[in-house]
């Protein structure tokens, strides 16, 4: 059982970072809509993903969503 949840878990980790490349942005509503999981869930997977990959997004208060953080790019 664990094996099976930790596949779950990561398939929504690399959906948030696939969604976070094309579109530029996610929110707890994307993860609750796609997986039909709940929201407390949700909140941990965006969590989850901040905290393994800190360079790549931010929650922007504002617009109540976590927003992809664009690499630089060479000069």
């Amino acid at each position: 059982m664990m094996k099976q949840r930790r596949w779950f878990e990561e398939t929504r980790l690399h959906w948030i970072n696939e969604t976070l490349y094309v579109f530029g942005f996610i929110n707890r509503q994307h993860l609750m809509r796609k997986f039909l999981i709940s929201q407390p869930q949700a909140s941990n997977d965006l969590q989850t993903f901040q905290r393994c990959n800190p360079r790549k997004m931010f929650y922007d208060p504002q617009r109540k969503c976590y927003v992809a953080i664009k690499p630089k790019e060479p000069k």
